[in-house]
């Protein structure tokens, strides 16, 4: 979402929906006021009283429901946070292989998203890393659909440990590392902290839970978990999509694959599972699996291929670990001490 003024003439299908929502509801509350006075007609001062009460309502009205539009406005206008910065140049690689302005895009994403939904740490307390982790992996897969609303996210739950089907994270079966909520936890994601940062602080090893969660819920466009992702296919698609996951996964089972074996699981963990390759290594994905890496473009909708050499780029040319005197990455200047190293 790019930012933008003040004005009502905004762009996305959301903010257009917002607004049209605003007038309908101050209409429909106007309309009542003009029916009372109408009621009320043989009392010219209770009826000019409705008129104005009703005018007065609808006004009122259309300000309550701009409230989220408002909101988010502020949230685009404000300043980018000099640490979320320095989180995005230290650790995130996809970010720091976009051109300039897609980056500009990326930061404002991330404030709209981490500005919008809960992230709550659970027995721990979550510093600005992790939460812009968590930003960084909703926006990654949906970077290709600038008008995407996660209206499918309400709270993002952060464990400090892996934890087991019960949500424990004491005792021999805790295993999981982030999961995608349903029935009560509907609209819920957990993500387990020491494995989001692995996922980003390893970005070479076509690994990352925090996409990965966030790719289940690509899926889950259209309503299901599936294996089929409810964007980027049309119905001609469904079948040679199918087919193509289902070849791969005999590749991996006879170990002709380099995708994880957790792939294996089901159609819904393949696509995850690839999504976090492709991401985390497309140069690699495209020579390795090319009808796998086409698809997967046409599905989220973003030319990976065409940054193939700036990620590779990223990735090798990581920056190297910060001093306390060395420039701190925000670009404010400062020394990094002086900057965000208490912040991050």
């Amino acid at each position: 979402m790019k930012e933008r003024g003040r004005n009502l003439a905004l762009g996305t299908r959301w903010e257009r929906q917002s607004v049209l929502v605003s007038r309908m509801f101050a209409a429909a509350v106007a309309l009542g006021g003009l029916l009372l006075a109408v009621l009320l007609r043989r009392d010219p001062v209770l009826s000019v009283l409705a008129m104005g009460g009703g005018g007065l309502a609808a006004w009122g009205a259309w300000w309550f429901a701009l409230r989220a539009l408002r909101r988010r406005r502020a949230l685009v206008a404000a300043p980018f946070p000099a640490e979320w910065e320095a989180v995005l140049a230290r650790d995130v690689a996809f970010f720091r292989g976009l051109e300039p302005a897609e980056q500009e895009r990326f930061r404002t994403e991330l404030k709209v998203f981490l500005g919008e939904k809960r992230i709550t740490g659970i027995r721990m307390q979550l510093d600005t890393r992790i939460r812009v982790l968590v930003g960084a992996s909703a926006v990654i897969p949906i970077f290709g659909f600038p008008e995407w609303e996660w209206g499918e996210v309400r709270e993002v739950l952060v464990y400090p440990r892996r934890f087991d089907l019960e949500f424990q994270m004491d005792g021999d079966a805790k295993r999981i590392m982030g999961m995608v909520g349903s029935g009560a936890m509907e609209g819920v994601v957990i993500l387990v902290a020491p494995d989001l940062i692995h996922g980003f602080t390893n970005a070479g090893d076509k690994g990352n839970v925090g996409v990965h969660e966030f790719a289940h819920l690509v899926d889950k466009r259209d309503g299901r978990i599936d294996g089929v992702p409810g964007v980027g296919l049309t119905r001609e698609c469904v079948g040679p999509w199918l087919e193509l996951v289902r070849r791969n996964m005999r590749e991996i089972e006879t170990g002709d694959s380099d995708l994880n074996r957790y792939a294996l699981t089901n159609e819904a963990e393949f696509f995850s599972v690839a999504s976090e390759y492709f991401f985390e290594r497309p140069g690699v994905m495209r020579d390795k699996h090319p009808e796998l890496f086409a698809m997967l473009e046409r599905v989220f909708a973003q030319d990976m291929g065409s940054r193939v050499g700036a990620l590779r780029r990223a990735i090798t040319a990581r920056p190297k670990r910060l001093g306390r005197n060395s420039p701190c990455p925000c670009g404010s200047g400062r020394k990094y001490k002086k900057c965000c190293l208490d912040k991050s």
